[in-house]
């Protein structure tokens, strides 16, 4: 009960402590922010553990993060140099500890957190390392959790990590110039959007892993509730974060195992979220935009998708329309794949089958198992159930993690009855 309290409330709150942490201490010190933040959780179980969970836990965190951050500094101030446009105000006794409770206030907080959104997506940064960085800081998982998520291991998360601290080390703890904004500002769309299809996409069956959506969405809310930040494109990111994640709930059985979307249950979709989504998709086509961009149109098609009663009313004439525009701005062979089965529901199984072969002629997508399993898709809903049965089988093979291998297997079932 103590320690799932104790993950929970450090998943909630590492976001906006690290954040005043890092505006205290300075970019080059994110390591130290990070053992305070650390050293506070550490208090935080062993108190909690004597004399019970406190009426306001945040608060109680947060008070102790302060006083951690102000004895790392009267600790650390001989041997390092912090934040520079706070250095004189943490190096004095007379306004040490007036500084630190004046960073830990709710504007600055909240202001903080956005320039640590900023700095995590840095352009020094490539994009496996500020998903990683953000992962490790805002949404505060560990290592071996990081890795897990991102499907690789332990060294890599740790050697990513490394490198990040010493790229950001030269990096100012502030918002962008307006003139840098829009790609400053395109970078950390991108980030949050991989973030986002990390929780959405995983086959990984842990609260954590399905937290990751919620992060992205939080950390995008902040983004669009700035109005010197926000774009058209930010509320197309929300907005299609809103739809997607409306199906959260639907994508899996009691037994942890994926649900296609044509098998999916759609009374429980969120449809709080929905309406958030078609919301936010008004917001940006209200905002100064140049073009639609792949946020726009990916959250047009999953507009389509909740709109409908069910999977057979779905209108995927109009889908088809999205997916040609999209092709146009973003070249992808997963793109291209997703349009071919929006054409097989349009214009019949076996008109998709030379869309997909082109696809898997040209390699775009070797090595994976879906180019297969849309291949058995395809086949079993023309009724040629043995060349079916041989595409999943060849996809059961290329399957990486046991929840494809379970919606591999779920689909064989469903060729041999027929369905």
């Amino acid at each position: 009960m103590l320690s799932s309290t104790i993950e929970n409330l450090f998943r909630r709150e590492s976001g906006r402590l690290i954040s005043v942490l890092t505006r205290l201490l300075g970019p080059q010190n994110l390591q130290l922010a990070e053992d305070v933040l650390q050293d506070a959780f550490i208090a935080a179980m062993r108190d909690w553990s004597e004399n019970g969970i406190p009426d306001n836990p945040p608060a109680w965190l947060l008070t102790a993060a302060r006083r951690r951050a102000i004895d790392a500094i009267r600790r650390e101030r001989t041997r390092r140099t912090f934040a520079a446009d706070l250095a004189k105000f943490l190096d004095s006794e007379w306004t040490l500890a007036l500084t630190v409770d004046d960073a830990f206030g709710d504007q600055w907080a909240r202001d903080d957190q956005l320039r640590m959104i900023f700095m995590c997506c840095h352009q020094t940064l490539s994009p496996e390392s500020q998903v990683t960085v953000i992962l490790k800081t805002m949404c505060g998982l560990s290592v071996p959790a990081i890795a897990r998520a991102l499907l690789t291991s332990e060294a890599t998360i740790n050697k990513r990590l490394y490198r990040a601290r010493q790229a950001l080390r030269e990096v100012r703890f502030e918002l962008p110039a307006p003139a840098d904004m829009p790609g400053a500002r395109d970078i950390v769309h991108t980030a949050l959007y991989l973030l986002f299809n990390e929780g959405y996409l995983s086959t990984a069956d842990t609260p954590i892993i399905r937290e990751l959506c919620r992060d992205a969405m939080l950390m995008t809310q902040l983004l669009a509730e700035d109005p010197a930040i926000a774009s058209s494109d930010t509320m197309a990111l929300l907005s299609l974060m809103c739809f997607n994640a409306a199906r959260l709930e639907s994508r899996l059985d009691p037994n942890g195992h994926l649900i296609p979307l044509d098998e999916q249950d759609r009374a429980r979709w969120d449809r709080g979220l929905i309406g958030r989504g078609f919301g936010y998709l008004a917001l940006s086509s209200e905002m100064d935009a140049v073009a639609a961009t792949r946020y726009h149109l990916e959250a047009a098609i999953a507009a389509r998708h909740s709109e409908a009663a069910s999977f057979d009313e779905t209108d995927w004439e109009s889908i088809c329309r999205l997916y040609d525009r999209l092709m146009e701005v973003e070249q992808s062979p997963m793109i291209e794949l997703n349009r071919a089965v929006a054409v097989s529901f349009r214009d019949g199984p076996l008109s998709a089958v030379p869309l997909v072969e082109s696809i898997r002629d040209r390699g775009g997508l070797d090595g994976s198992h879906v180019v297969a399993a849309v291949f058995a898709n395809l086949y079993a809903r023309a009724g040629s159930m043995d060349r079916a049965r041989g595409f999943l089988e060849a996809a059961l093979k290329q399957a990486r993690s046991a929840h494809e291998r379970d919606l591999i297997e779920r689909q064989i079932a469903r060729a041999s009855r027929g369905d």
